[in-house]
Order: C-alpha cells, then sequence, then structure tokens
C-alpha cells in the first residue's frame, strides 16, 4: 500500500473517531437530545400536515362557531367555525418554512460579507462593518416592518426582511473568527507557497468558521420564527385565510375573554419550536465549541 493510501486510510478512520466521540458527547446532553426531538416532531408535522390535520384548515362551519375543545374539535374552532388543531398542523408547515429560507438569506449573505470584510480589510472592512453597525442600531422587529413597509406584505416579503435582519449577526461573527485566524500558521504557510486568495477562504478559512455558523444558523431560526409570528401577529407577514400562528394570536385576542384557547394553542406551539431549537442549538455550541471539551 503506498504512502497516499496509509494517509488516506488514516484521515477516514480520524474522521470516523471524531465523528463518534462529537455523537457521544451530543448524546449525553439530554437537554439538546430534547431540543432536537422537539424539532424532529415539529418537522414531521409539517412534512406531515395532509395526513396529520383531521380537516381542512380553510373550511368555515358558521354552525360552530367559538367551540370548545371537544372530542370532534381537540383544540376548538375559531369564530368561522375552522378547526385550530388543523390550522395549527398546517401553520407547523408554513412557520418552519418562513424560518429556513429567512435563516438561508441571511446566512448566505452574512458569511459572503463576514469573509470579504476579515479577510481583506481596511476600507472594505470599514464599509461593510459600518453598514453592519447602522443595521444593528435598529431594533430586529422594527426593522423588519419598515423593510416591509417597501416591499409590502405576504410571507414572501416577510422571508426578505428577516433575513436582512439577521445578516449583522453572521457577518461580525464570520469576520471576528476570520480576523483571528488569518495570523494563524497554516494560513501564513498557504500564503507563503503562493495559495490565492480564494482558495486560502475556501480551503483554510472556512472550513473553520463553519461549526459556529451552524450554531448560530440553529438559534438564529428559532429567532426568524418568533420574528415571522411577530408579523403575522400585526397583520404584515401570511395573509388570512392561510394559517400561520402569529395570525392565529391576532385573530385569536378578539375572543380573549370568551375563547381563550385560541391564543394558548398557537402560543404553545410557538413556544415549543422555539424551545426546542434553542436546546438543540446551545447543545451544538458545547459539542462543537472545542474549549468546553473535557
Amino acid at each position: 500500500m503506498s504512502n497516499v493510501q496509509l494517509a488516506n486510510k488514516q484521515t477516514v478512520s480520524e474522521g470516523a473517531h471524531i465523528s463518534l466521540q462529537l455523537w457521544r458527547r451530543f448524546y449525553q446532553n439530554k437537554s439538546a437530545v430534547l431540543g432536537l426531538g422537539i424539532f424532529l416532531f415539529m418537522l414531521a408535522v409539517a412534512v406531515m400536515a395532509p395526513f396529520l390535520a383531521p380537516q381542512d384548515p380553510l373550511a368555515t362551519d358558521m354552525a360552530h362557531v367559538l367551540q370548545q375543545p371537544s372530542a370532534l374539535h381537540w383544540f376548538g374552532t375559531d369564530q368561522v367555525g375552522r378547526d385550530i388543531l388543523s390550522r395549527i398542523v398546517y401553520g407547523a408547515r408554513l412557520s418552519l418554512f418562513v424560518g429556513v429560507i429567512a435563516v438561508g438569506i441571511s446566512l448566505v449573505t452574512g458569511t459572503v460579507l463576514g469573509l470579504v470584510a476579515g479577510f481583506f480589510g481596511h476600507k472594505t472592512d470599514e464599509i461593510i462593518m459600518r453598514f453592519m453597525d447602522i443595521l444593528l442600531a435598529f431594533p430586529s422587529i422594527l426593522l423588519a416592518i419598515a423593510i416591509m413597509t417597501g416591499l409590502g406584505r405576504g410571507v414572501g416579503n416577510a422571508m426578505i426582511a428577516i433575513g436582512v435582519v439577521g445578516v449583522p449577526v453572521y457577518a461580525r461573527l464570520v469576520r471576528g473568527s476570520v480576523l483571528t485566524l488569518k495570523g494563524n500558521e497554516f494560513v501564513e504557510a498557504a500564503v507563503a507557497v503562493g495559495a490565492g486568495r480564494m482558495r486560502i477562504i475556501a480551503k483554510h478559512i472556512f472550513p473553520n468558521v463553519a461549526a459556529p455558523l451552524i450554531v448560530q444558523a440553529t438559534l438564529g431560526m428559532s429567532t426568524a420564527i418568533l420574528e415571522a409570528a411577530a408579523l403575522g401577529f400585526l397583520g404584515l407577514g401570511v395573509q388570512p385565510p392561510q394559517a400561520e400562528w402569529g395570525d392565529m394570536i391576532a385573530q385569536g385576542r378578539r375572543f380573549i375573554y370568551n375563547a381563550p384557547y385560541m391564543i394558548y394553542f398557537p402560543g404553545l406551539a410557538i413556544s415549543t419550536t422555539v424551545l426546542g431549537l434553542n436546546l438543540f442549538g446551545d447543545g451544538l455550541r458545547d459539542i462543537l465549541d472545542p474549549r468546553l471539551k473535557k
């Protein structure tokens, strides 16, 4: 067996060993396992919504408006007789979709800007980071509302607004990591042998930034779901009659005294999903952060 084959075999073996260690650390973190279980459950509900929803979420029944939870309607009905359980199940699909797309926009844009700012520095860094500071100067929900004022209502515009709001977090995270890595010996060695800038960024810097990005993206998804619910509550996100958790709470507040379940169940769905993502994200942080290894 050649030296190259031996080296490749050793690399694969080391990778498998590291993966096994990470899995063991994750499995030992009960909070992370619980968070992953909650998230996978909500994801399964979203994917299987057409099969799990007992009724059509858009079907109205004026003969059964504001019905209390019962065997026929487990979570009750709303002001036009729609089954709340069915609307929550379909709302999971929309809320998770918005969260994933919004985080994707933030992650890709913020990572690119952070890599460029940290690696090239000087005026490029100043321009990019001052723009990030301007975005961070506004409360996230107010900035999202301002962006949607220009773009208009709708779920697509809501995803763009939430995505833009989250860009500075990823840009600052990546920039800080790049500034730390630039002075390391392996980067200086790559420069010494004549490696191009794009190769250095792609092969030597980005892989070392990926772990904190994964953690931040997981935690950022919970924030995106909350912001999407807030926009829906304000009537700026998903438009009726589509089922969305924030909009369901907004409609239920008018009946808070005689039908409080209209608020309780959508609120519980939001809280459960966000809790699961936060527990999962905290677990990933503990596992992937080398400073926390025992």
